[in-house]
């Protein structure tokens, strides 16, 4: 996967369109009206989960800022880890702007890891907007750390070989960025299958696992009551995609990022296609985490009419005002900078595919 020019190549081309006289809407858009229209966005996730929260912040103002002011409504297709609603937008969406796709980190993992039951090509999509959103790990005080040196107490837990309970749904889902994390820094966790994210929380909170990860979102709601009282010890960010290196999560620039991390514990850089998949996942689950598509075929002109609307969302005070927690201060991209983030997501080199479908046949015993 070709990482780390990522942010540069994508500014240079936006500097040619710009100069070109391109990135001007074109004038064909003032005809798009969606005045009378229902516009539903599928999100193939279930009710108040990350993604489903994450298209319902920007729905109404889809509706407010959309020409025509259509009705906007979302409609909820979970099942087979977003394989079936995915499946159906791709198989029924029309290219009039009236059916959208709400996406996260599952639907990359798909498209790179194929299979029968994969539908869809995600490089076909017309997105309208990706969003990152960071990731943070954390343990259980029962583990016996505080937090007063991270370093120190990573160091311990790998040479104690402590066994860490960590909650994963299933082996191919989100959570590959973090297992993938852990491996990298040498933490011994036992990963068990079957739980949701809500799930893996509360089996934390109860005692029954001892490391789990939370988005910037879910450590917000975590942080006024669990983090303030010591129940759960922050120890470090998956990190963030800065241009050519992999930064602090600039919402969380207390914690070490795990290659800083890694350095601090290990004395030197990570390297090799363990860190290699590492980096391919964070771009996957960090900065492609959220995002809403629009399908295959869809017209310049109802593509740049969506992008409008939702920076208008965006620069909203009251939109701001309601969805700071939920998307952070991360910068958005849009369009065809959007499309180039999600080809650097599923795009690995093959070596780091070859050494990843034998990681995935090792640990789990998964084939794709």
């Amino acid at each position: 996967m070709r990482l780390g020019n990522l942010t540069r190549s994508a500014a240079t081309a936006v500097g040619m369109i710009a100069a070109a006289g391109l990135l001007a809407f074109p004038s064909q858009s003032k005809a798009v009206d969606f005045s009378g229209q229902t516009v539903e966005i599928v999100t193939p996730f279930t009710e108040g989960g990350g993604t489903d929260v994450y298209v319902r912040l920007f729905a109404p103002y889809l509706t407010k800022y959309l020409p025509g002011n259509p009705r906007v409504i979302i409609r909820n297709v979970p099942g087979g880890g977003s394989l079936m609603g995915t499946n159906e937008f791709e198989a029924r969406a029309k290219p009039d702007g009236l059916t959208l796709l709400a996406t996260a980190n599952s639907q990359w993992i798909a498209q790179v890891m194929g299979g029968d039951r994969r539908k869809f090509d995600v490089m076909g999509w017309r997105p309208i907007i990706v969003s990152p959103l960071g990731t943070v790990i954390y343990l259980s005080n029962k583990t016996g750390v505080t937090g007063k040196d991270r370093v120190a107490e990573i160091k311990s837990l790998i040479d104690n070989k402590t066994p860490l309970r960590y909650g994963a749904k299933a082996p191919d889902a989100g959570e590959l960025r973090n297992i993938l994390a852990y491996d990298l820094l040498g933490l011994n966790v036992q990963t068990i299958l079957g739980l949701a994210r809500g799930e893996a929380r509360q089996a934390l909170l109860r005692g029954e696992l001892e490391i789990n990860d939370e988005t910037a979102a879910g450590m917000a709601e975590l942080a006024a009551t669990y983090v303030k009282n010591g129940d759960i010890i922050t120890m470090f960010s998956l990190g963030y995609l800065d241009g050519d290196k992999i930064a602090r999560d600039p919402l969380f620039p207390d914690l070490m990022s795990v290659p800083e991390m890694y350095e601090a514990v290990h004395g030197k850089p990570p390297e090799g296609p363990l860190f290699n998949a590492y980096k391919s996942f964070l771009n996957i689950g960090v900065t492609a985490s959220k995002g809403i598509m629009l399908p295959k075929d869809t017209p310049d002109d109802i593509q740049q009419a969506y992008i409008a609307a939702v920076k208008q969302a965006l620069d909203d005070p009251e939109f701001q005002k309601v969805g700071k927690e939920i998307v952070g201060e991360y910068p958005h991209v849009f369009g065809d900078d959007a499309a180039a983030v999600i080809k650097e997501s599923v795009d690995f080199d093959p070596e780091t595919l070859t050494w990843f479908r034998g990681y995935m046949k090792e640990k789990f015993n998964f084939s794709f």
